[in-house]
C-alpha cells in the first residue's frame, strides 16, 4: 500500500458517514500497524509516516431525560425474574461509577457486598474498582437476588446476572435487554454507554469532583470526566447562573 492508497482510504471513511472519532481510530490503527511492519522490516518505508493526523470533532452525547429513565423503569416494574433483574441493572448503571457493559456482565456474587452497599468490578486496563450504590439500587438488587435463588443455574454459576433461559447474561444480552425495554417504554433507544454518560452528568451536576469521578468511573485521563461531563455542561452552567443571579446585586 502506498501513501496515496491510505490517504484515499481515510478520505473514503470520512465521506461514507463515519464520525471523526471513528476515522481517527482507523488512522491510529494503521499507524500502529505500519510502525510494527517497519520494525519487523516487512516494509522498507512506512507509508503512514507523512500522513497528517485527522482532526476529531467533539460531539457531546445527549443526556437521557429523567422522564425517559422513569418510563424505562416503569417498563420493567413487574415481579418476575427479568423484571427484577432488569430494574437492578438499570439502576446500577445510573449510579456514580456506572459500569461498562463488560464490567456489568462480569460481576460475580462474591464481588457484591450488600452489607456495605457496593459492588467491585474488573474493568478496562485490568483495573479493579468499587462502585457504591444507593438505597433504591440496593433494594432492587436484593429483590433480584431473591428471584435469582430460584433460577435453575443459581447454585451452578457465580455470575450475578443470569439469563432467563439459562447461563450467564452476556454483553449482547445486556444490549438486547435495554433495547427491548426501550421498545416496551415507547422511548428512543438507550444503550449502556448513554446511561454511563447520564451517570457522569448526574455526578457533575451534584457538584462531584473530577478527581473522584476518575476513581469511580475507572478513568486514567483527566480528559475523560470533561468529555463525559460535556454532554450537559451548558445546562448545568445555566442552572448555576440562575442560582447566582449576579446582576441582581445592582
Amino acid at each position: 500500500m502506498s501513501r496515496e492508497d491510505l490517504e484515499e482510504f481515510l478520505i473514503a471513511a470520512q465521506e461514507s458517514g463515519n464520525s471523526s472519532a471513528t476515522v481517527h481510530k482507523k488512522f491510529r490503527n494503521l499507524r500502529a500497524f505500519y510502525r510494527w511492519c517497519e520494525v519487523e522490516e516487512i516494509v522498507d518505508k512506512n507509508p503512514m509516516a507523512r500522513i497528517a493526523e485527522p482532526m476529531v470533532t467533539s460531539k457531546p452525547v445527549p443526556v437521557v431525560p429523567d422522564d425517559q429513565i422513569a418510563a424505562l423503569l416503569k417498563a420493567c416494574s413487574g415481579k418476575d425474574f427479568t423484571a427484577r433483574r432488569d430494574t437492578a441493572m438499570i439502576r446500577l448503571w445510573c449510579e456514580a461509577g456506572s459500569p461498562r457493559v463488560s464490567e456489568m456482565v462480569g460481576v460475580t456474587l462474591e464481588r457484591l457486598d450488600m452489607r456495605h452497599d457496593q459492588v467491585t468490578v474488573h474493568g478496562k486496563g485490568d483495573k479493579i474498582r468499587t462502585i457504591p450504590f444507593g438505597a433504591k439500587t440496593g433494594q432492587a438488587i436484593d429483590r433480584y437476588l431473591r428471584v435469582r435463588s430460584r433460577h435453575r443455574d443459581a447454585g451452578r454459576l457465580d455470575a450475578l446476572w443470569l439469563a432467563e433461559r439459562g447461563g450467564a447474561l452476556t454483553s449482547s444480552g445486556a444490549y438486547q435487554m435495554l433495547e427491548r425495554r426501550c421498545e416496551d417504554a415507547q422511548i428512543p433507544k438507550i444503550n449502556p454507554h448513554k446511561l454511563r454518560h447520564l451517570a457522569a452528568h448526574l455526578w457533575a451536576d451534584a457538584g462531584g469532583s473530577e478527581g473522584d469521578a476518575m476513581a469511580l468511573f475507572g478513568w486514567s485521563s483527566s480528559e475523560m470526566p470533561r468529555r463525559y461531563g460535556r454532554s450537559a455542561q451548558v445546562e448545568r452552567a445555566q442552572r448555576a447562573a440562575r442560582r447566582v443571579s449576579q446582576a441582581d446585586r445592582f
